[in-house]
This record gives C-alpha cells, structure tokens and sequence, in this order.
C-alpha cells in the first residue's frame, strides 16, 4: 500500500517558504565572492549567471534576511 502524504495547510505553507533558508556549506551567493574578490557584484552576477547557462554550477532561490536571493554551487559532473 502507498504512503499517504501529509496535507500541509496553505498558511504552513507560506509561512515555511517565506522564512529564512540556510545555505548549505557548499553554496556561496553573488555578494559573497564579490566580499572576498573586491569586483563589483553586478561583473560577480553576470559571471554566475554564464556559468550557470553553461552548466558549470546550479543555482536555487532562498530567502535571506527577508530577501530573496540566488545560492550557487559547483555542478555535479556527469558521469
């Protein structure tokens, strides 16, 4: 017999996607390496931004301090 699921109500909900997320010890963020490289955040961005298109990391939405941010980390090479 399959599992059943627990319903979670639509205000449990919310209340866990909008509350602060932990990055995991391997993510960084874009002002993370922008602190410790001194570039700009937007060149620190963009730079994310190419190597996630081109599948050099993967990158997930979590709020941070009431923002929400992107978290990146190094993509899992295929076998």
């Amino acid at each position: 017999m399959a599992k059943s699921i627990p319903k979670v109500s639509g205000m449990d909900w919310i209340v866990e996607q909008l509350s602060q997320q932990e990055i995991e010890p391997d993510e960084f963020t874009a002002e993370m390496i922008s602190n410790k490289t001194k570039a700009t955040r937007s060149s620190v961005h963009h730079r994310l931004k190419r190597m996630r298109e081109s599948g050099e990391l993967t990158s997930r939405k979590i709020s941070l301090n009431g923002t929400t941010v992107s978290v990146y980390k190094r993509a899992t090479p295929s076998a």
